[in-house]
């Protein structure tokens, strides 16, 4: 069984890629002269297939078989030779396919410039030839390599040609590898569900008898098994990968799927599996080298669970005198925290977070494609949340606030990355990965300006925020803790429940949000010295990102009755923001993109009126009309929204637009109003990754949007009284007033509760 390439991805999985396969193949039957070279050849009997091939082209010339003898001895690693083959056959018929033989040797050279040219040459041969199955190799090698350099668009592309190029040589198993490399994109993109897609296709294509194909199917469903944090699925997964690849002689192969065998074991709290494993890893590492940082990282990590905190002390200052990457110094920086902490010096762990924290932000903060393979895991917040409790133990609030702060640009990034997914079905499989790729490549430049990646100094922003009331939430290691900012100053408090309760609660109140959880969960997420009639801004993490707080009871009210509220994303957001009015001018109003949502329409034209602007109603409202809003005072969009397994959207005449094409496009009216279905409802763990919020991250001084489902009607009341009282000037105050006389007028909370306005108040 040929050895596949071993790739680390994100969570230190590894990833089987296999090998380039270019040398076999494109050999036809021949006279009796040749069939003897052909035959030591077929049978793997390179150097006997040297020796036949090259006297059978001395004694006839045939080309055939000196690109036999090229194969072969690119197989025996005679470099040089095989290249002078190739060379000597220019012009020959054998010709065509005998460049991808020279890419492969460039390609084991390390040389890859050159690799890449010889692919691109055999294309054109091959092409003329009309041979398919020489195309699809010749297209898979140069996908390899796109993929290598993480050119993920070129990638795809290279792999989709291959599948089409094998499926008109009917040959499933070239269609299999290109479907397992589309498999290796979307999964280095964080795209699970399109891996599992694309990975389900392989397996229908490989031959059920090759073990190869096996091996790393069965290797691949326990990587994406255990990133899903399905530990069970994923060991029982790998185990049957190795088993079936035993006797293999390939040590890295085995290496790597131990090491994947101990996390999910340690995820299972079976610390006896784990040591086996780790134990089976370290008899396969190369002999005479210095250890790989896996198996160190590893060794550190079972020896914490074991208790012997001086050996994962050892393991983790081993690995990182090694210089390893980045994505590997998070996490052993992380778990050198967590060993400090173990040990009781405090001092030590929180240097530790604190590097492992530079070390994430050192990621992000590139925001390039290479990055995102790391941006898989939640646990990219662990350190942060770590340094949290740490801090906020310690009683040094303020520092405790900036590290929320940090952990909010954390979360604004993944969020968006999230949202990039392009909704597909059935088939679009190729098409929606090379869309998202595309999203991508748009949003990550977008990404680094947004006003919400800004951060400052905390005592700076606690400084700058003085005057206004900030309720700052933050989920830390199942607590969930409040840090009011009240005349800037840092209070923090943790709540009194758990989490996974608070998450029960808040799905409850969703659901219905009657006087009794209302008033529950407003003792317990509202602090008792809030003063009627001041703003609130509501810096929300984890469930509460999706809680209408308006609706909230305190003292036997509804919380909106005293409180106008703003939804921000942090303390800097805050106190950095710069109300703006629009250099465009005017209003823009685009409603019932779909020419089906009557209320929809009327709620447009009467909008506006009351802007004194023309509504674009029907086919009229497109994307093209909503980005040309981008500098607008007020944009106000009265359509279908939707939030599902593959994010949000907002409907328009044209198509769905995603919260990261809003972001990459820079769309930030002064002010946004989308009345729709969950434009706010959040991806993640903060406000981020919904429509709403996406105008928000483009430079949107607020945004009204939804956290849920709304009636047409409901919808047009509310925006009735929401620009009657002064909505467009004062946002959070409009609103609040609107719900008010909702309210007032008896009209239960599911009528008004889910619309939310995000940012800071304008003048």
């Amino acid at each position: 069984m040929k050895a596949p390439k071993w790739v680390r991805v994100p969570g230190g999985l590894w990833l089987a890629l296999p090998l380039v396969g270019v040398l076999a193949g494109g050999l036809a039957a021949c006279r009796d002269a040749l069939q003897p070279c052909l035959n030591a050849y077929a049978n793997g009997a390179y150097a006997e297939a040297v020796q036949l091939c090259e006297a059978a082209h001395a004694a006839s010339g045939e080309p055939r078989a000196g690109a036999t003898a090229a194969r072969a001895l690119a197989q025996l690693g005679a470099w040089d030779r095989a290249l002078a083959w190739v060379e000597r056959l220019r012009g020959t018929a054998a010709e065509p396919g005998l460049w991808s033989v020279a890419a492969l040797v460039h390609l084991r050279r390390g040389e890859r410039e050159q690799a890449a040219e010889a692919y691109k040459r055999d294309l054109a041969l091959l092409a003329k030839t009309g041979d398919p199955a020489g195309l699809a190799r010749a297209h898979y090698g140069l996908y390899f390599l796109a993929w290598e350099d993480s050119r993920y668009r070129e990638a795809l592309e290279a792999a989709r040609l291959s599948f089409a190029a094998a499926g008109k040589a009917a040959d499933r198993r070239g269609q299999g590898l290109a479907a397992e490399a589309l498999y290796t994109v979307l999964y280095a993109l964080g795209d699970l569900d399109g891996a599992h897609r694309a990975l389900d296709l392989a397996a229908r294509l490989f031959p059920p008898d090759n073990a190869a194909d096996q091996v790393r199917l069965l290797g691949n469903r326990g990587g994406l098994a255990l990133d899903e944090g399905r530990p069970a699925l994923a060991r029982h997964d790998i185990q049957q990968a190795v088993d079936l690849a035993r006797g293999s002689g390939d040590d890295r192969f085995f290496r790597s799927h131990q090491l994947n065998l101990v996390q999910a074991s340690l995820a299972l709290e079976d610390l006896d599996g784990a040591a086996r494993h780790l134990d089976e890893a370290w008899r396969h590492a190369e002999p005479g080298s210095p250890p790989e940082t896996a198996l160190l990282f590893y060794r550190a990590r079972v020896s914490r669970a074991r208790g012997d905190l001086a050996a994962a002390d050892r393991a983790l200052s081993e690995a990182l005198a090694g210089d390893p990457v980045l994505d590997w110094v998070w996490e052993l920086e992380d778990e050198r925290g967590r060993v400090a902490q173990a040990r009781g010096d405090l001092a030590a762990a929180e240097a530790a977070w604190r590097r492992s924290i530079a070390a994430v932000e050192q990621l992000r903060g590139a925001v390039g494609f290479d990055d995102l393979k790391a941006w898989l895991l939640d646990r990219k917040r662990d350190p942060f949340e770590s340094l949290f409790l740490l801090l906020v133990r310690a009683g040094r609030a303020s520092e405790a606030l900036g590290t929320v702060e940090r952990a909010t640009v954390r979360t604004f990034q993944d969020a968006f990355v999230e949202a990039a997914a392009t909704p597909a079905a059935g088939g679009a499989l190729w098409t929606a990965a090379a869309d998202r790729v595309d999203a991508l490549q748009e949003l990550l430049p977008a990404m680094s300006e947004s006003p919400a990646a800004a951060l400052m100094p905390v005592e700076q922003a606690l400084a700058a925020s003085r005057g206004r009331r900030v309720l700052v939430y933050f989920e830390a290691q199942g607590e969930v803790w409040r840090i009011d900012v009240v005349r800037g100053k840092a209070r923090p408090r943790r709540l009194d429940t758990p989490a996974e309760r608070l998450r029960v609660l808040v799905d409850r109140f969703r659901t219905d949000p009657e006087p009794g959880v209302a008033a529950a969960l407003g003792a317990l997420l509202l602090p008792a010295d809030l003063t009627p009639g001041e703003l609130l801004h509501v810096v929300p993490d984890g469930a509460l990102a999706r809680l209408s707080f308006a609706a909230l009871q305190r003292n036997g009210r509804r919380l909106v009755e005293d409180h106008a509220i703003a939804y921000v994303p942090g303390v800097s957001f805050l106190a950095a923001a710069r109300p703006r009015r629009g250099a465009g001018g005017g209003a823009v109003v685009l409603a019932d993109p779909l020419g089906n949502l009557p209320e929809a329409a009327a709620e447009g034209r009467a909008v506006a009126r009351a802007l004194a602007t023309a509504p674009r109603l029907g086919s009229a409202a497109t994307r093209a009309a909503l980005v040309a809003a981008a500098e607008a005072e007020v944009l106000h969009v009265a359509g279908h929204a939707g939030w599902g397994p593959e994010g949000s959207w907002l409907e328009l005449a044209d198509g769905p637009v995603t919260p990261a094409a809003l972001l990459a496009a820079r769309v930030h009216p002064r002010l946004v109003v989308l009345a729709s279905c969950a434009s706010a409802y959040p991806a993640g763990r903060g406000l981020w990754g919904s429509p709403g919020a996406a105008f928000l991250a483009a430079g949107s001084g607020s945004v009204l949007a939804t956290l849920g489902s709304v009636g047409d009607r409901e919808a047009r009341d509310l925006v009735h009284f929401f620009y009657r009282e002064g909505g467009a000037a004062d946002p959070s105050g409009g609103l609040a007033r609107a719900q008010r006389a909702l309210l007032a007028a008896g009209r239960p909370p599911s009528t008004w509760a889910p619309f939310v306005v995000m940012g800071a108040p304008l003048p």
